[in-house]
């Protein structure tokens, strides 16, 4: 074994956590020693970016790897503009943490050598998660976490090899690839997950089913709640077996089945690993040895919400790790306060994110409560006007908001962020209600869809019934009368396809609410929601007792 030398920092990972602590770490240090190891030959690539160079969005992998000025994040800029060396193709094999020395192992190079360190970070990424069931993998049977699964799929698609394709899994990653196997190649694409809707993690049910009704839209085939059995790949395709017996030939199968924290050198050298599997780590990014932190896609962090330890791998995240371990290795002390877990994916012409807490997560919440809208994102004059759903879940003892999910074509992504500095503000019902946002038609509505969700919340408090598209099977079996106030051009162009419907545009609802049975449930649907409520104050002042509101309008129905 060789000696290669010592550096101050030496840090193992080149792709996101990594590279943006060596540069913080640099320009904070500039007479520094800072060397990084990166096992793969590529640098810095933006991996997030991989499902739209699959798709064509993206012309080359090369732009994956590009500053905005055009130069590649290869090892010469990291050290002639970054101020630190960069070593791809560099495998670290082992970490001493008695004698302060990682081994490495080049590629193409005989043998190994160690290198010293004055303080070690840990920036190792992720692996896929092992799928729990068994596989025949081939060429045409890959995961979808490096450059070379997303070259290999790219080359054959443009070659016209692929007619055929199913996905396993339809979290982020699947739901993303469903767009690029189907939108540009127009690859006859099935996507499969195990659990009863999509976006399981993060997603509940009812605003899940607007993404499925996209999917479905755009021709991709779902089998939702079905297990795989076994994958048999072959040179030019392979078959899924489900767990029922029915087999899915294909030209190409992606598993989009999650990812692990990357740990193995943390176990081996006796770093204390968190119930979730990643590195456990403190407030500042700092493992159970003081001269090792770790941060990226290999670390267990803190929900802010609920405190408990999560694993979340996202890209935005590890950047700011690489900023926060680069700032205390160089004696600046800065916490790393925890993760909202806020979320943006896009789904063909949808637009789906979120954050804070979904419903099965606010369970420690014994008072939540949820209401749901559909909203303009701009005024409906403006021609750029588009339509977007959220669902709030809030506190009802207390008002605190717990998490927002919102799905449509409109800007789901201002509404996530901003929501977003409110969870972290630990902020209410009422302060959602008072906070100013810019307005401008081009941008946005006079009253925000935030507001009008923090007024619904208000309204429940005050005894307004709203209900969402989980509640419509229960509503349908209580015998309920719904009552559609839109106007009849609107009703002739979408009628409910539901039991027992009444038809009273708002209008005239005054002076007809005597034709609806006072005994009997009456659920209020309108085209998005407003109405809706204001039926309900009309109807509750002519004395009507068992009033609900469809929050969401028809949207909620599918």
């Amino acid at each position: 074994m060789n000696t290669h030398g010592t550096s101050d920092f030496v840090i193992i990972g080149g792709v996101a956590a990594g590279p943006k602590t060596a540069a913080t770490l640099a320009r904070r240090l500039p007479r520094a020693s800072i060397t990084l190891f990166q096992k793969e030959d590529r640098l810095s690539y933006a991996t997030c970016g991989m499902p739209y160079f699959a798709s064509g969005d993206v012309d080359s992998f090369a732009e994956l790897m590009r500053l905005p000025w055009g130069n590649e994040r290869n090892e010469q800029f990291f050290r002639d503009a970054r101020g630190f060396t960069a070593i791809a193709g560099a495998e670290v094999t082992a970490i001493d943490r008695i004698h302060k020395t990682v081994t490495v192992q080049r590629k193409g190079v005989p043998g190994s050598e160690e290198h010293g360190y004055g303080k070690l970070v840990l920036a190792t990424g992720a692996h896929p998660a092992p799928p729990p069931f068994s596989i025949e993998f081939s060429p045409r049977v890959r995961f979808f976490t490096r450059p070379d699964d997303a070259l290999e799929f790219r080359k054959l698609a443009q070659t016209g090899q692929v007619g055929s394709a199913v996905i396993v899994g339809a979290g982020y990653i699947g739901c993303e690839l469903a767009e690029a196997f189907g939108g540009l190649w127009g690859i006859g694409t099935t996507l499969i997950e195990k659990e009863p809707h999509v976006l399981p993690a993060t997603l509940d049910t009812g605003m899940a089913q607007l993404v499925e009704q996209e999917l479905i839209r755009q021709n991709i085939t779902l089998r939702l709640g079905a297990g795989v059995g076994k994958i048999i790949g072959r040179e030019d395709g392979a078959a899924v077996h489900l767990d029922g017996g029915e087999v899915l030939e294909a030209d190409y199968v992606v598993l989009a089945v999650g990812v692990r924290p990357q740990v193995q050198l943390a176990c081996e050298c006796g770093l204390a690993i968190g119930p979730t599997g990643a590195i456990a780590v403190d407030e500042f990014l700092r493992t159970s040895d003081p001269d090792i932190y770790a941060g990226g896609d290999c670390v267990e962090l803190r929900h802010r919400l609920t405190g408990e330890p999560v694993y979340v791998p996202l890209g935005s995240l590890a950047n700011r790790h690489g900023r926060v371990i680069a700032e205390n290795l160089a004696g600046n002390p800065t916490k790393y306060p925890g993760v909202l877990g806020s979320y943006l994916v896009k789904v063909f012409d949808l637009n789906v994110g979120g954050v804070g807490l979904n419903w099965k997560k606010a369970r420690a919440y014994a008072g939540k409560a949820a209401v749901w809208g559909t909203f303009a994102d701009r005024p409906d004059y403006y021609p750029e006007s588009k339509t977007i759903t959220l669902k709030m879940i809030y506190d009802e003892t207390n008002g605190r908001v717990l998490g927002l999910q919102g799905v449509g074509q409109g800007d789901v992504a201002r509404r996530v962020d901003v929501f977003a500095g409110f969870l972290q503000c630990r902020a209410t019902v009422d302060t959602l209600l008072d906070f100013e946002p810019g307005y401008a038609p081009p941008y946005a509505e006079a009253v925000d869809p935030l507001h009008h969700l923090a007024g619904m919340a208000q309204a429940a408090r005050r005894g307004t019934v709203f209900a969402g598209p989980e509640d419509v099977d229960q509503l349908s079996r209580a015998d309920a009368v719904w009552l559609d106030v839109r106007e009849p051009g609107e009703q002739e162009e979408y009628p409910l396809a539901l039991p027992d419907v009444v038809i009273i545009p708002l209008d005239r609802l005054r002076e007809n609410a005597g034709h609806l049975p006072r005994e009997r449930k009456i659920v209020i649907v309108c085209q998005r929601g407003s109405r809706a409520y204001q039926a309900a104050v009309m109807l509750a002042d002519l004395g009507f007792k068992d009033v609900v509101v469809l929050g969401g309008g028809r949207a909620a129905l599918g």
